[in-house]
């Protein structure tokens, strides 16, 4: 039983008919969309991907309509309580934890719940950056992502299914972001802990980057590339941008050094054609 997987489809079915849109980035949400692929067989810019590296957290984004909406930002955190988890002492309210019994054994889940630019919601919310929440009292609080720009507008639905932690079959559908959105997040998390020896020097930052752009469709990466275009102006681009050219503008770049120290680095990584994307997307000519 895959904890992750069993976690997700229990909070799945606690908000079955809630109206609330579940999307998940993160490690997992890059796995979640990898998996669909392989199923869906749609071709991708790069046959060469890293392995799907562990993780034991859902990153959770709320829709900001959602988290600004009391009643079915209560059925969130009501869901979250009724499934066993704990607020996490030093993120109170933003991250949660259980444990989850796999083979005999217990194994800790966490998830973190974050939200996007809250745009024309802001106003509805209390808003304490980086923590934000519906206005009344409620013990659920995200953490705002400013710079995941389009998160909401055409997320990718993945089909999960499989058996939830009291052994009952469940499916339903949980979307995870597209490629320009997942890029900016990265690029700023790859920015902010390149030369933190303790987040191992941003590596899997700059992995999740490499497996983003190689993960694109066809279809998405001329999104990408509009998105780039028409939010050239934008802070939030413009820092992402300024990374590209700073660490990722060629094969010998700080980006790409902690790509090949990664320990699933392969040799047959497209890195030419990585840098290529990467500075497209961005406009970095």
């Amino acid at each position: 039983m895959d904890p992750l997987h069993t976690s997700l489809l229990d909070l799945l079915r606690e908000l079955d008919g809630r109206k609330v849109p579940l999307v998940v980035g993160g490690g997992y949400g890059l796995y979640l969309k990898r998996d669909h692929l392989a199923r869906t067989g749609q071709q991708t810019l790069f046959t060469e991907l890293p392995s799907v590296r562990s993780t034991s957290d859902i990153d959770m984004f709320l829709n900001a309509e959602v988290l600004a909406d009391f009643p079915r930002t209560k059925a969130v955190a009501d869901a979250i309580k009724q499934l066993g988890y704990q607020a996490v002492e030093h993120a109170k309210f933003l991250q949660w934890k259980r444990a989850v019994a796999v083979a005999g054994t217990q194994q800790e889940v966490r998830i973190d719940v974050l939200v996007g630019p809250l745009g024309r919601y802001r106003e509805r919310m209390k808003v304490n950056p980086p923590r934000a929440r519906p206005k009344g009292n409620i013990q659920l609080h995200a953490h705002t992502v400013e710079e995941a720009l389009h998160i909401e507008d055409q997320p990718i639905g993945v089909a999960v299914a499989g058996i939830t932690s009291d052994a009952k079959p469940y499916g339903g559908t949980v979307y995870v972001p597209e490629a320009f959105p997942y890029l900016l997040m990265k690029l700023h998390a790859f920015r902010d802990r390149k030369a933190d020896a303790d987040r191992d020097l941003g590596r899997h930052h700059a992995l999740d980057i490499y497996a983003i752009v190689g993960m694109m469709t066809e279809s998405e990466y001329e999104r990408a590339k509009a998105f780039g275009a028409a939010d050239k102006d934008d802070e939030h681009v413009r820092q992402a941008r300024m990374i590209v050219s700073e660490d990722f503008a060629n094969v010998s770049a700080m980006g790409l050094l902690r790509i090949r120290e990664h320990k699933l680095f392969r040799s047959a990584f497209q890195l030419g054609d990585f840098v290529d994307v990467l500075r497209e997307v961005f406009d970095c000519h």
